[in-house]
């Protein structure tokens, strides 16, 4: 157990080397805490990369991980300053004592209502601006797995997002545990930066999808952001977090504008030399039907045809087009959506290559066991990529294959691929030539 009483403690940690403080407790004496800041205490976690994260570690947790008192805490503001928590199995409740730059307390709830498989552990860190007054526009600043700020019809919803990022990572798990999370906020992350149009009763939670097929931000229910908002306390709590959704990079945001949430993903694919286009919804409110716009410059959209809608629903929604008129150059595509009062949103832009008929055919074959054969017979040379996912979306292999033209056989090694279902793509020149479900098991 680390006790101390100073006024101030300071860890610096060398940006060069991978440096941890791991703190491990009997547990002959669960009754205490394992880390107590009392009186203004403060641990502050500096340097740290993606290649060398800097780690403050609590081993097999009490009851109570951290203790503290008056403003006491840990500063980590930066996305490899971190605070490892080796939960394990257990349904501790841990507090995390995040402290900003200036030393204002922002405490972070996270309570386990379902355990993991494996002895995973969660990692606390933050994003912020290199300096809040000039910390509006958070596309700036974002943590490594998000990839926008986007919002439905809109570039760069930073106005609308709180200027923070907060990193709850959990590892090591084959399945993540469920949890409930209470955010603590800051008012001058949110009221002072000139831009910024949030109204503070409307914050709630949302989460980045960092999944391969999605790479989105989400929301909950009918995907407004989540949490109940108490201004006086500066807290959003009560965030339901499940297993299967429980992903790294978080924010606070107005629910008046959420960030993209509708949409679940929107991509083109060449299939027997046509350009596809196939998107899918997680939940509909009032929607009448999509309208398929095209364009050559991808700033001005002609609509092309039109797709139903689902009406209102709350379950997952699939939709495919294909392009009857093939284009010889980039074409962008854009999903618009009409509700039933005639309301239109503009969705997300993508861009297609041409369909020239330069793939060929693509052949996987998989017998049950971990021996994928690839035949591909290409009308080009080709330097292809090979991509397999996990149901999650996750690549867990990747390898570039050099494609001749003619007839060619790839053999995958994926010995050390753990048992399940899995998702091989072919891809030439960011096009998907195919995507096919495996079975992976022992022989």
């Amino acid at each position: 157990m680390l006790t101390t009483n100073s006024k101030y403690i300071m860890y610096k940690l060398n940006l060069r080397f991978a440096f941890f403080v791991v703190l491990s407790f009997s547990q002959a004496m669960t009754s205490f805490s394992q880390l107590v800041l009392n009186s203004g205490a403060v641990v502050k976690l500096n340097g740290g990369t993606s290649g060398s994260p800097i780690y403050f570690i609590l081993n097999t947790p009490p009851a109570t991980p951290i203790s503290t008192s008056g403003t006491s805490g840990i500063v980590m503001e930066a996305e490899y300053n971190v605070l490892k928590y080796n939960l394990g199995t257990a349904l501790t409740a841990i507090t995390v004592p995040y402290l900003s730059n200036n030393l204002e307390l922002i405490p972070l709830t996270l309570s386990p209502s379902a355990v993991g498989v494996g002895s995973g552990n969660i990692n606390f860190s933050a994003v912020i601006p290199a300096s809040r007054a000039t910390g509006f526009d958070n596309d700036g600043y974002k943590p490594s797995d998000v990839t926008n700020m986007g919002s439905v019809g809109i570039t760069n919803n930073s106005d609308k997002t709180i200027d923070r990022f907060w990193i709850i990572d959990a590892n090591g798990y084959s399945t993540k545990p469920a949890v409930t999370l209470d955010f603590t906020y800051i008012d001058a992350e949110w009221a002072t930066n000139t831009g910024n149009t949030i109204t503070e009763a409307n914050l709630g939670a949302q989460r980045f999808n960092n999944t391969v097929t999605i790479r989105d931000w989400e929301g909950f229910g009918a995907f407004a952001p989540a949490g109940t908002i108490n201004t006086a306390a500066n807290t959003v709590s009560g965030v339901s977090v499940s297993a299967a959704n429980f992903y790294r990079s978080w924010t606070l945001n107005d629910r008046t504008v959420p960030l993209p949430i509708e949409l679940i993903n929107f991509e083109a694919n060449c299939v027997n030399n046509k350009t596809v286009l196939s998107w899918c919804t997680a939940t509909e409110t009032n929607n009448r039907y999509f309208t398929i716009a095209q364009s050559t410059d991808g700033i001005n959209f002609t609509p092309i045809d039109i797709v139903n809608g689902s009406g209102t629903s709350s379950q997952k929604h699939c939709y495919q087009y294909t392009v009857q008129a093939q284009q010889d150059a980039t074409t962008y595509y854009q999903l618009w959506q009409t509700d039933v009062d005639q309301t239109v949103k503009k969705l997300k832009i993508i861009s297609a290559q041409p369909c020239d008929g330069k793939t060929g055919n693509v052949t996987i074959t998989n017998d049950g066991t971990k021996q994928v054969t690839l035949f591909l017979n290409s009308l080009i040379d080709s330097n292809d990529e090979v991509e397999v996912h996990n149901t999650l979306g996750q690549i867990v292999m990747e390898q570039t294959i050099s494609t001749q033209k003619g007839s060619n056989q790839f053999n995958l090694n994926l010995s050390y691929i753990c048992n399940g279902i899995y998702y091989v793509s072919i891809i030439r020149n960011n096009q998907s030539l195919t995507s096919k479900k495996i079975i992976i098991a022992d022989n």
